[in-house]
C-alpha cells in the first residue's frame, strides 16, 4: 500500500478505478475533478492498493477523519484488498491525530456494509436521499462511525 501524493494530476487514474468499481446507476462514484478537487485540500490523502487495484480517499477535519471513498477493481474484489484499505485509512487517521473516522455507504450496498461492519464500523445515522443514481432515482445512505481510540488505547 503506498500514499499517493497529494496531487491533481492523480485524479484520472483514480477515475478510472472509479469507472470501473461502481455501478453509474447508484451515483457513488466521483469524477476526475471532484477527485482532483479533493485532493487538493488540506488534510486529505489517498492510498493506493498493490498493482493499482484499488484505492481509499479520506480527509481530516479536527480530530475527525472521513473516509470518503473506497474503491477496488472488480476483478481483483474477494482478496482482502478493501479490508487492507480501510485498516490502512484508520491507521493513517490515527497517525494524524483522528480520534474518530466517519463514513457514508449506499443502504443497499450490501457487500460495502459488510466490509465495513467487518471493520468495526456502526450505523448511527441515515441521509435520505443522499445518492443521485441515474434519472430519478435516490437513494439513502447510512453514516457510520469507527472510535479510533479503542484502537489507540
Amino acid at each position: 500500500m503506498t500514499e499517493l501524493p497529494i496531487e491533481t494530476s492523480n485524479a484520472a487514474a483514480l477515475e478510472a478505478i472509479v469507472a470501473l468499481a461502481f455501478d453509474p446507476r447508484y451515483g457513488e462514484g466521483w469524477s476526475a475533478a471532484q477527485l482532483a478537487g479533493t485532493l487538493a485540500l488540506p488534510g486529505s490523502w489517498a492510498r493506493v492498493a498493490t498493482d493499482s487495484a484499488g484505492f481509499s480517499l479520506c480527509r481530516m477535519a479536527a480530530n475527525e477523519a472521513e473516509l470518503l471513498l473506497v474503491a477496488v477493481l472488480p476483478l481483483c474484489r474477494g482478496r482482502g484488498i478493501g479490508a487492507t484499505l480501510v485498516q490502512t485509512a484508520k491507521t493513517d487517521a490515527i497517525n494524524r491525530g483522528a480520534e474518530t473516522m466517519f463514513l457514508e455507504v449506499r443502504d443497499g450496498n450490501l457487500a460495502a456494509r459488510q466490509l465495513y461492519e467487518r471493520a468495526g464500523f456502526v450505523a448511527v445515522g441515515r441521509r435520505r436521499d443522499y445518492y443521485r443514481g441515474t434519472g430519478s432515482e435516490r437513494f439513502d445512505a447510512l453514516t457510520m462511525r469507527f472510535d479510533l481510540k479503542s484502537i489507540i488505547g
